[in-house]
C-alpha cells in the first residue's frame, strides 16, 4: 500500500487508496522502491527512461504523445481537473504506441538514476542511464503542473513520495 491513503495531507478524511471510487486511478504516495517492488511482484519492471520516452514520443520526437498542442481533452494538467483522473480516459491523448496518460495526471518513476547531463554523454541508441546516483528519474509531469511535455524530466530521492507521483510497469524482457 502507499504511504498515505488520503488524497492530500490537508484532507485526511478524504480516503483515496482503498476507496472503490478510485479503483481505476493511479496509485500515489509511492516511492521508487515501492514502485520497483510492485512491478517485480507483477512479473514486470519499471521502464527505463529511454523506453518511457520512446513510448511517449514515438520515433518522430513528439512534444506530446499525440503530436503538438496541449488541451484538457488530451491530458490532465494544471487547471483541467485539479486532482488525479481515471486511467485511460483521455482517448485523444494516446501515444503512437497506444500508451495512455504519458502526459500529465501523475509523475511516473522510471528505473534510471538521474544525472543532469546524462544525455549529452550517453549512447545515442537505447541509453541505460547512469550506473549510480542520488536521485531517480520521474517522467510525464502531473496534474498540478503546466510543463508536461514528453521530454520534461524530474528527479527525487528514491524514498520520496507525494500526492502526484505514481508509476507504470513495463513487461519483463522475456514476456
Amino acid at each position: 500500500p502507499p504511504r498515505q491513503t488520503y488524497f492530500f495531507a490537508e484532507s485526511p478524511n478524504r480516503i483515496y487508496y482503498g476507496n472503490s471510487q478510485y479503483n481505476n486511478y493511479p496509485v500515489v504516495y509511492v516511492d521508487w522502491n515501492m514502485a520497483k517492488a510492485y512491478c517485480e511482484w507483477r512479473g514486470a519492471r519499471l521502464p527505463t527512461e529511454a523506453e518511457w520516452e520512446k513510448a511517449a514520443r514515438g520515433t518522430s520526437g513528439n512534444t506530446y504523445p499525440w503530436g503538438q498542442g496541449l488541451d484538457c481533452q488530451r491530458a490532465n494538467f494544471q487547471g483541467c481537473v485539479n486532482q488525479t483522473s481515471e486511467v485511460g480516459v483521455y482517448k485523444n491523448g494516446v501515444s503512437p504506441y497506444g500508451a495512455y496518460d504519458m502526459t500529465g495526471n501523475v509523475w511516473e518513476w522510471v528505473a534510471d538514476w538521474y544525472a543532469d547531463n546524462y544525455y549529452s554523454i550517453s549512447p545515442g541508441n537505447n541509453p541505460s542511464g547512469p550506473i549510480s546516483g542520488q536521485s531517480r528519474v520521474l517522467r510525464g509531469g502531473s496534474w498540478p503542473r503546466f510543463d508536461v511535455t514528453t521530454y520534461h524530466r524530474n528527479n527525487f530521492a528514491p524514498t520520496y513520495n507525494t500526492f502526484d507521483i505514481g508509476f507504470r510497469c513495463a513487461r519483463a524482457a522475456d514476456s
